[in-house]
């Protein structure tokens, strides 16, 4: 009897040794998780409103100087089931985490949006220039102090 018992009592200590073996392996799995999170976190630390900015930037005038002399850029943004288009005059930031966009509208509106660098969504557009003869839009960069 003495050994059912020491064979009781063994099964009895496996069964919670096998229940915390997983949750030791899933506490495991979940750091794992975790670090790579952290890494994740940390390639993207360069990504802030002033790099995306500078680099937008660079994009739209790339695109801009691609197009005929009759054409301009404009970005579309899609919001609320509304798309608005901006003739972008200036763009700039607001902290390390804001973009600004300065223009106006279709209508020759004054306008800025200002958008989290994790919203930014839009699309670049061609637009017919009013008067064909007169130059493209020039498009400044506006930095935090300016």
């Amino acid at each position: 009897m003495s050994s059912e018992k020491t064979n009781n009592n063994i099964q009895n200590i496996e069964l919670p040794l096998q229940i915390t073996l997983t949750a030791l392996n899933a506490i495991q799995k979940s750091n794992i998780s975790k670090q790579k999170m952290i890494n994740a976190a940390t390639i993207q630390e360069g990504s802030t409103a002033q790099i995306i900015a500078e680099n937008l930037h660079q994009e739209i005038l790339n695109y801009q100087s691609n197009l005929p002399d009759e054409e301009d850029v404009a970005i579309s943004i899609v919001q609320f089931d509304q798309t608005t288009t901006i003739l972008v005059d200036s763009i700039g930031y607001i902290g390390y985490n804001l973009v600004r966009f300065g223009g106006k509208d279709s209508s020759d509106k004054p306008l800025e949006l200002i958008q989290h660098i994790s919203q930014l969504n839009f699309l670049l557009t061609v637009v017919p220039k009013p008067e064909p003869e007169v130059p493209k839009r020039q498009i400044g960069f506006v930095s935090q102090n300016d």
